[in-house]
């Protein structure tokens, strides 16, 4: 069934009106037609199934009819990743919101490159990842900000993780607590950067293995590794 993240209320018998761009992708794209059903969700009603219904020759409306899935409560996860190139910062935010993170808090270090990001674009990739991989939670994405401003911004709750070079793990991590895994970027981080993060309290340590890997392979080896408990 095709899915659409919809902003409105979803509740028995509401009318809903695409955007312009969901009407293209219902009428020209998936060719829908009259009656067939669509799954709508909004992060926070849960996951609803509406009629589809032409309106015109240009229009569309969908009648939203029956709740078929409870909202997601996901355990938080935080990726921090370095600012890298375009193409491989629409990659993460694509897999990280199908691996299941919750929150995206892209980072500006010493040696980023690029270091601004579209906001839009980038929660338009991670809402459209959303309505294919089947959540019904839309991941936050932040402004981009320096590792100091990161680091102050952690709440006492959430345990910072070292994704460090040639250094040994800590220790193993438990699955109850919320972890922000910063990923560096290109060239990785600078050893001020790298005394910066250890001297938080809150910071562990992980070592990913013998070979030094992409910022973005980096970011999602982790997140399947927290996502199956395997630190």
């Amino acid at each position: 069934m095709i899915r659409l993240f919809i902003p409105q209320h979803l509740t028995a018998d509401t009318l809903i009106s695409p955007d312009e761009k969901q009407i293209h992708y219902l009428k020209h794209v998936m060719r829908l037609q009259e009656g067939e059903h669509v799954a709508l969700f909004n992060s926070k009603d849960g996951t609803w199934v509406a009629d589809y219904h032409t309106v015109g020759k240009k229009g569309a409306q969908l009648t939203v009819t029956e709740k078929i899935a409870e909202q997601q409560n996901r355990a938080r996860c935080i990726l921090c990743p370095a600012l890298i190139k375009k193409e491989n910062m629409d990659f993460v935010l694509q897999k990280a919101t199908e691996l299941g993170v919750t929150e995206i808090r892209p980072v500006i270090t010493a040696r980023t490159v690029v270091r601004q990001m579209n906001m839009a674009r980038g929660e338009a990739i991670i809402t459209e990842a959303c309505e294919q991989c089947e959540r019904n939670d839309i991941p936050a994405l932040y402004p981009p900000q320096t590792l100091t401003a990161l680091l102050s911004a952690f709440t006492p709750d959430v345990t910072v993780i070292h994704l460090a070079e040639r250094q040994a793990s800590s220790a193993k991590l438990s699955p109850d607590m919320i972890p922000a895994f910063i990923i560096g970027p290109e060239g990785g981080f600078t050893s001020e950067e790298n005394t910066l993060i250890q001297a938080h309290p809150a910071t562990r340590v992980i070592h990913l293995g013998t070979t030094v890997l992409r910022a973005e392979t980096a970011a999602l080896a982790t997140l399947s590794a927290w996502q199956f408990r395997l630190f």
